[in-house]
């Protein structure tokens, strides 16, 4: 038996990285910015206060104004440079107002295109309640969070969020190892989430997608075991209790049981001798599954969808009108773009400018691509176990696509839906795949991979970050002093006292430093010879 191997230490250093970087980002991008996340805030404060518990019925749930407390900037799309750096209205951290403050549970209104007022749906209702039950309980740990700074209380959510996202490194690295990736390629992939600061961006903000991506993330691991030889009842438990939880967090998550599915039918082709294992350990899994499955039984029954439209009480009609030749290339090109460029970077003014984030996700992109095709044309990983990996992508594309279609099909919309991030809960099997491709380097080239992996997330940032600075805190004058005035900006507007944020800052400028010092200690090669991990050797969390 091979002897399980403790976790590096370089890993533990990409971890608490990772976590940095994170929660930099929470002081980055104001309150409201993020997809959907006053929504999510929204329905938090009201299932803690009873209002959305037992869960609403589609199209009766409505944002309230005291969520409007935690924010000091539109929702809506941007139409150009805010310079928040010269706003003089925010006030004073301790003076902000609270939920109660700003209205409470009364029900937010805004003016539609016809002048009229109308209240402002919360869809997000459309969803299972896990992610908002969590959320609840987060929130009752501040005492009189109702008149409580609500900006104080979304930040404490935010940093929640990043804390689910903390073992993505952990996972990363532990499948790849699983897959039995020469060194230095697990801690490569444990470098992968510093390398999309979109993805980063998302675990800094309140989202549900934060719960289901580690919970996929937790999910691949699960299967490469399956796919490796793990046919015990404990892992069909833990695979069975992962999706359960997945499918009462997001519609999603409805790509599981295929795929795990697949993935016990490739184990029971290739361990022929085990098949009553695989069979056996399936319908464990089957049944554990079971709890998460009701729900989407009870949409059936009581709605008469497998997924309500949040807005409306009764399902809006959706029968087709346009087809392709009213556009269809038109939709299939920004369909296209809009998942690239939104799975590594954030469109903030969704203007589809040609800037400099848009062309590092071009480039990171190709590399995903060769990685890929490298890996299934050469076969460092099995190509059956590769294919079963990254099933959930173009899984979760496909229902992307069919939603964006059937908007488009209905309405001419030729955006709707159109979202990189909803294939990140297939990013652990799909950034594991794309590194395989490495492993067919000399074992000198390989040992650089981690290092210039590093200098390109550097790079995608620097990218991102001058993009995100220019569109929300330089000042309108420029000028010798603007990042200082931005930068001072950012600290008043940061709900936490500063020397948080300042803490948080040098711990990821310190960490940035020591994980690329021991990177390129490797890259030299004066750490250990390469060695492939063994089936079985599975990282034991030591200190």
């Amino acid at each position: 038996m091979t002897r399980p191997r403790t976790v590096p230490v370089v890993v533990w250093l990409i971890v608490l990285l990772h976590l940095a970087v994170m929660l930099g980002q929470t002081a980055v991008f104001p309150n409201l910015r993020s997809p959907d996340e006053r929504q999510h805030v929204d329905l938090i404060l009201q299932v803690r206060q009873g209002d959305a518990w037992p869960w609403p019925a589609p199209g009766t749930a409505f944002v309230t104004q005291g969520t409007m407390a935690g924010g000091f900037i539109g929702t809506d799309r941007l139409d150009g440079p805010q310079h928040l750096a010269d706003r003089q209205d925010v006030p004073a951290r301790e003076e902000r107002p609270s939920y109660l403050e700003a209205g409470g549970s009364a029900t937010l209104t805004e003016e539609t295109p016809d002048g009229e007022l109308a209240p402002v749906f919360n869809q997000l209702v459309q969803h299972p309640p896990l992610y908002y039950l969590l959320g609840a309980g987060v929130v009752g740990l501040v005492p009189d969070w109702q008149d409580v700074p609500l900006d104080q209380v979304w930040l404490l959510l935010r940093w929640w969020n990043a804390l689910l996202a903390l073992p993505l490194p952990l996972l990363l690295f532990a499948t790849a190892r699983r897959l039995r990736l020469p060194d230095p390629l697990p801690v490569a992939a444990a470098l992968v989430p510093l390398a999309i600061p979109e993805l980063t961006h998302l675990e800094s903000a309140v989202n549900n997608d934060n719960l289901l991506v580690i919970l996929g993330a937790c999910a691949t691991l699960l299967v490469t075991r399956v796919l490796t030889g793990d046919l015990t009842r404990r892992t069909a438990v833990l695979l069975g209790l992962v999706t359960m939880l997945a499918l009462l967090t997001k519609g999603f998550a409805l790509m599981f049981p295929a795929w795990i599915f697949v993935a016990y039918l490739v184990a029971a082709y290739r361990h022929r001798v085990r098949l009553r294992a695989a069979v056996t350990s399936l319908l464990v899994v089957a049944a554990i599954t079971l709890p998460g499955v009701a729900w989407w039984v009870r949409n059936v029954v009581v709605h008469g969808m497998l997924q309500p439209h949040g807005t409306f009480a009764t399902p809006p009609d959706l029968t087709p009108v346009y087809g392709w030749s009213d556009g269809g290339f038109i939709w299939l090109e920004r369909f296209t773009e809009r998942m690239i460029t939104l799975f590594f970077v954030q469109d903030h003014a969704s203007t589809r400018d040609q800037d400099a984030s848009w062309w590092m996700a071009r480039a990171a992109f190709v590399l995903v691509l060769a990685g890929l095709v490298t890996a299934l044309a050469r076969r460092p990983v099995p190509r059956l176990e590769a294919l079963v990996l990254l099933f959930p992508v173009p899984a979760l594309a496909g229902i992307v696509a069919r939603g964006s279609w059937e908007q488009f099909a209905a309405f001419q919309n030729v955006g709707a839906a159109q979202q990189g991030r909803y294939l990140y809960t297939g990013l652990v099997g799909l950034m594991v795949v794309a590194l395989a491709g490495a492993a067919l380097l000399r074992a000198r080239w390989r040992r650089t991979v981690p290092v210039v992996l590093l200098l390109f997330a550097g790079g995608m940032h620097l990218a991102y970050q001058l993009d995100v600075w220019r569109l929300y805190w330089m000042p309108a004058d420029g000028g010798p002093g603007a990042l200082a005035r931005a930068l001072a900006a950012v600290g008043h507007w940061y709900a936490f006292p500063s020397p948080v944020l300042i803490a948080v800052v040098v711990s990821g400028v310190a960490l940035s430093a020591a994980v690329a010092v021991s990177l390129s200690r490797t890259a030299l090669g004066e750490r250990q010879p390469d060695r492939p991990g063994g089936v079985g050797a599975d990282p034991v969390v030591a200190a």
